[in-house]
């Protein structure tokens, strides 16, 4: 079961972030989907609020790429620690494009059941990296 999950984990990586598939959301989302911790406050909750997160993160970053560094599963869960990567090239949450590439570091729990992802816990820096984005305006 662990290696089915690490796969399903992959796909989710490279079909929905890195080539963003937002199609690929209802096949690898349970319909119960839930994030614990929103990167965006204010968007909706399971699946809708999934395509959402990454149209605006692929709008505002159309390069954007992840790396899987580490991944870790045994039973339902699987852990990962990836580099996310992109250009700024688009409006992202009202701050105009600035041309930075931004890269940081993310750590994610996921609970696997049944062929999909049921539940997402996440540590990031994307706020950091945001107020840097946001200081970089230009004028």
């Amino acid at each position: 079961m662990s290696e089915a999950n690490k796969t399903i984990f992959r796909r989710f990586v490279d079909e929905v972030i890195n080539r963003g598939d937002l199609g690929a959301v209802d096949e690898l989302l349970a319909p119960s989907y839930h994030q614990h911790d929103p990167l965006i406050p204010g968007l909706p909750g399971g699946r809708e609020g999934a395509k959402q997160l990454f149209a605006l993160l692929h709008a505002g970053f159309p390069d954007l790429s992840v790396t899987l560094e580490d991944l870790v599963a045994e039973g339902e869960r699987v852990a990962a620690r990836s580099r996310w990567r992109g250009t700024h090239r688009g409006e992202f949450l009202g701050i105009r494009p600035t041309d930075q590439v931004i890269d940081f570091e993310n750590l994610e729990l996921v609970r696997i059941r049944q062929g999909q992802i049921l539940k997402h816990w996440g540590l990031s820096r994307i706020s950091s990296i945001l107020q840097h984005l946001g200081s970089a305006q230009p004028t």
